[in-house]
């Protein structure tokens, strides 16, 4: 502070003396124009003494808001600075993201064609079993039925030759034939 005093004090005392020199220059003599002069120096040493009582009351203030301010100001531009490079780092992961857009869309696509030619060829399989499985259902059905009806033929056939052969049988028989063979039956079925 007081190098500053020692830098400024030679400046404000030789524009006291420019400004003396300036105002008896333009004067042109006589007692009123040295009571304007005094009224000039009187002025000057008020405002200089003004100055020195403010620099001295205000100086460590008025330093601390600048140095404050310019510490502020130091940290805004630096968090600007760092805002402005995640920015253009967030800029450029979008920038790539796009261009990747295009590959993703068609690895996406290509994964569920993929998807979808699996879950066909699932089906088909699927259908191939179910078809598979109702055929031997069918063909063990159809046999079974196959069976019922060469049973039902079978006894059919009996009958018909049961009827055939007791019609023949009464055809063929004399009357002494049935009661010789009735007394016959009687005969096992007493016993």
């Amino acid at each position: 502070m007081t190098q500053r005093i020692k830098k400024v004090l030679p400046l404000v005392i030789t524009l006291a003396f420019v400004a003396f020199t300036v105002a008896f220059a333009s004067e042109g003599g006589g007692e009123e124009g040295h009571k304007a002069i005094w009224l000039i120096v009187w002025r000057i040493l008020n405002f200089l003494i003004l100055m020195a009582l403010l620099w001295k009351l205000l100086a460590d203030t008025i330093r601390k808001y600048f140095v404050g301010r310019k510490e502020e100001l130091a940290q805004m531009i630096e968090e600007a600075d760092k805002a402005k490079s995640d920015a253009d780092t967030q800029y450029a992961d979008i920038q790539q993201k796009l261009k990747n857009v295009e590959k993703d869309i068609q690895d996406i696509k290509n994964a569920i064609m993929g998807e979808l030619e699996g879950e066909k060829a699932r089906i088909i399989e699927e259908g191939k079993v179910s078809a598979e499985r109702i055929i031997q259902q069918a063909k063990w059905t159809a046999e079974q039925e196959v069976v019922k009806v060469k049973k039902e033929l079978k006894e059919h056939v009996v009958e018909m030759a049961g009827d055939m052969a007791s019609g023949m049988i009464t055809n063929s028989m004399t009357p002494d034939d049935q009661k010789r063979i009735l007394e016959e039956y009687l005969t096992k079925v007493v016993r």
